[in-house]
C-alpha cells in the first residue's frame, strides 16, 4: 500500500469516504422482513489517539454520555443494563427483557468466560476466565505478548443473548509506554452504530492504557459486513456536505485502582466543535427482549 492510499485509511475523512463508497458503489440487499441497505465488505479505517484524541465525529453532534456509559457497563461485566438506567442512558431498553437482562453478551462475556468443566483442570480450577483483567495484567508483565485478545462471540450462548454481538474481538499491542488497540466489527451499522462504536472503544483503549501508566497510540476498527440503511442514507447523504473539524481531546480526572473503577463524571471531554445531530431511526435486529437472564442461567449446570 502505497503512503497517498495508506492515509486515506485514517479519521473520520476516511469514515465518510467509506460512507460515500458503501451509497455509490455498495451492494443492495432488501432481505424479508428488513429495511433494505447498502453494503460493503471488510472496511478498515485507523484513528490516531495520541495527544489525548478521542475521535467524536464533528459532521454530526455524538451522543458522548451515552457511548462512554455504554463502555463503562461493557466493562462492569453486567447483562443487566441498571448501570445504563442509573445514568439515564436508554439505549439498550429496546432489547431488555423484564428483569432488565439482555443476556450475556459483550462485557459480560469480557469479564465472566464459563470455562467448560472439561477444561477446569487444565485452567487451574477456575470455572470462569475474567479476558480483560487477563490482558490488564499481560499488558503490564508481558508487552510483548501477542495474545492479548478479548472476543464476545460464542456460537452456543448465542441463543441466550438479545442480539448477536456485533463488536467481537479484541485485540491490544503495546510497545513502550503506547497502547494501540484493534477492534473487529462482524456487522456494522455505519449511520448509527459505527461511530459510537469509534468513539467508545477508542475510550476503551484510553482507559487501558491511563490504568497501566502509558499512553494511547492508535484504534484501527476493522468492519466486516459495512451497511447503510436505506432510511439512513438522506441523512448520510446530508453529513457528507458538512466540514471535518479537528477531534477533541479526552481529559481522565482520576485513576482509581482498577480498569472497572472508572465514572463518567472522570471524563471531561475538551474543544468538540460539531455540526447539527442528525436523527435515524434503529433497526432493531436480534431478538429484542428475548436474552436469557443470567441469574436464571446459574441456576443450571455451566455448559
Amino acid at each position: 500500500m502505497d503512503a497517498s492510499s495508506a492515509q486515506r485509511l485514517w479519521g473520520e475523512h476516511a469514515y465518510l469516504d467509506m460512507c460515500r463508497r458503501i451509497l455509490d458503489q455498495g451492494a443492495y440487499r432488501k432481505p424479508d422482513d428488513e429495511e433494505g441497505r447498502y453494503e460493503a465488505f471488510a472496511q478498515p479505517l485507523k484513528f490516531d489517539l495520541r495527544d489525548n484524541k478521542l475521535p467524536l465525529l464533528t459532521t454530526k453532534r455524538m451522543q458522548w454520555k451515552s457511548l462512554a456509559v455504554e463502555m463503562l457497563w461493557f466493562i462492569s461485566g453486567s447483562s443487566k443494563i441498571d448501570l445504563l438506567h442509573e445514568n439515564n442512558v436508554k439505549i439498550w431498553d429496546i432489547w431488555a427483557n423484564e428483569e432488565n437482562d439482555v443476556g450475556p453478551l459483550y462485557g459480560y462475556m469480557w469479564r465472566n468466560w464459563w470455562v467448560d468443566p472439561n477444561l477446569v483442570d487444565v485452567n487451574g480450577g477456575r470455572t470462569e476466565i475474567d479476558q480483560l483483567a487477563q490482558v490488564m495484567t499481560t499488558l503490564k508483565e508481558r508487552p510483548e505478548a501477542r495474545s492479548h485478545v478479548i472476543t464476545a462471540w460464542r456460537p452456543d450462548w448465542l441463543k441466550a443473548m438479545s442480539i448477536k454481538p456485533c463488536h467481537v474481538y479484541l485485540q491490544f499491542y503495546r510497545v513502550g509506554d503506547e497502547v494501540s488497540l484493534l477492534l473487529t466489527q462482524r456487522s456494522c451499522d455505519t449511520f448509527l452504530g459505527v461511530p459510537f462504536n469509534i468513539a467508545q472503544y477508542s475510550l476503551l483503549c484510553h482507559l487501558v492504557a491511563h490504568q497501566l501508566g502509558c499512553t494511547a497510540g492508535e484504534f484501527t476498527w476493522m468492519g466486516g459486513d459495512v451497511h447503510i440503511y436505506e432510511n439512513h442514507v438522506d441523512q448520510v447523504r446530508e453529513q457528507l456536505t458538512r466540514e471535518v473539524k479537528q477531534p477533541p481531546k479526552l481529559k481522565i480526572h482520576r485513576t482509581p485502582e482498577g480498569i472497572d473503577g472508572y465514572r463518567f463524571d472522570d471524563f471531561e471531554i475538551e474543544g468538540y466543535e460539531y455540526a447539527q445531530g442528525l436523527k435515524g431511526a434503529i433497526s432493531a435486529q436480534g431478538t429484542p427482549k428475548a436474552g436469557t437472564d443470567i441469574d436464571k442461567l446459574r441456576t443450571v449446570k455451566k455448559a
